[in-house]
């Protein structure tokens, strides 16, 4: 559900506090300053409902000298030190394009409230969580930050390339701006690769007659490697190599995304019609694992802005209709952003 709630205005934060009162978990990714300024944080929201959990997701955690700190995903992205490791050796380091800090912070603070619940479930007790996005997504580096930490090595940014695997990367295919990923982990996978590549003779090659030496002359296995996959397809290319149980992936632009075969069938993507935007394919969470007597489908799109203020105002809190018809005037709730 979709509700605005003024919380500058005295009965925006009256109203807050009542909803706290009959809720479970409280989630907001201000700056710390900000509930703190709207008298909202957990002390005061413990005092209304003492078995709530409250989880905070500031960019730089509650605590600190960053920590009033604006974040979002891309500076997240580079205060987690990300970017250091992401590009090609000769160049410079890159952003991600996806922003996915976020849903990494996400999934990490849905996994500590579904830890504090069970907490509360066993001792009746609620409590706070202060989850710094930026140390959420320092999880994906542990191995760089450890060997920094105890060795004193900063990791080099390597593309696609893996630190003792090879053939290991990202493969140009048939057609345009087609790739496939692909990875040979041991001696017998490399054997096998020969044999599919038509050139069962390599196997025996001492440049790459083991996986030592096939890191150290991993360039010139690379372009072997490539001389191949340019010829087929990249879901030939991985169907051929995933039969063989060699790890390998086609690269899918969003349309392949859509359609693609596997995807489908595990229910990933959902066609909804949405207010204003209109119908469009939506990722389904519950695609990634499926989970008994949990239902794959997407009930209904994300709410628009106030959407559901008559029903959860009304239908949960009790209001009547001129009372919420005040509310709107006052400017309280609303369905347009204040100052629009």
């Amino acid at each position: 559900f979709g509700i605005t709630l003024n919380l500058r205005h005295p009965k925006g934060v009256e109203l807050f506090k009542r909803l706290v009162k009959i809720s479970d978990i409280v989630a907001e990714n201000f700056t710390p300053r900000v509930m703190r300024n709207f008298g909202l944080d957990y002390p005061v929201l413990r005092e209304v409902n003492p078995r709530i959990i409250m989880i905070s997701l500031p960019a730089n955690g509650e605590t600190g000298p960053w920590s009033d700190y604006v974040g979002f995903a891309a500076s997240i992205e580079q205060m987690a030190g990300i970017p250091q490791l992401t590009g090609y050796p000769d160049d410079p380091p890159k952003m991600s394009s996806a922003g996915f800090t976020d849903p990494i912070a996400g999934a990490t603070g849905a996994v500590a409230v579904m830890t504090a619940l069970l907490y509360r479930q066993m001792t009746g007790i609620g409590q706070y969580i202060d989850l710094s996005q930026v140390e959420a997504s320092t999880s994906l580096i542990g191995d760089a930050i450890v060997d920094c930490t105890m060795n004193k090595r900063i990791q080099p940014r390597r593309g696609n390339q893996h630190p003792f695997v090879a053939p290991h990367g990202c493969y140009r295919c048939k057609g345009e701006d087609q790739w496939v990923d692909l990875a040979v982990y041991s001696d017998e996978e490399w054997r096998k690769f020969c044999h599919i590549i038509g050139n069962p003779a390599l196997a025996d090659d001492k440049r790459f007659a083991d996986s030592i030496r096939r890191w150290q002359n991993r360039e010139e296995l690379d372009s072997l490697v490539e001389a191949w996959t340019v010829q087929h397809e990249h879901y030939e290319v991985m169907h051929i190599l995933q039969k063989a149980g060699i790890a390998a992936g086609a690269v899918l632009s969003s349309v392949e995304l859509l359609n693609d075969p596997h995807l489908k069938e595990r229910g990933t993507f959902q066609v909804l019609e949405r207010a204003v935007v209109g119908t469009h394919p939506y990722p389904v969470p519950s695609a990634l694992m499926k989970l008994s007597g949990v239902t794959s489908r997407l009930e209904h799109p994300a709410p628009t802005l106030g959407q559901h203020n008559e029903y959860v105002l009304g239908e949960l809190l009790g209001l009547s209709q001129d009372e919420i018809k005040t509310l709107a005037e006052e400017e309280v709730i609303g369905t347009k952003p204040l100052g629009v």
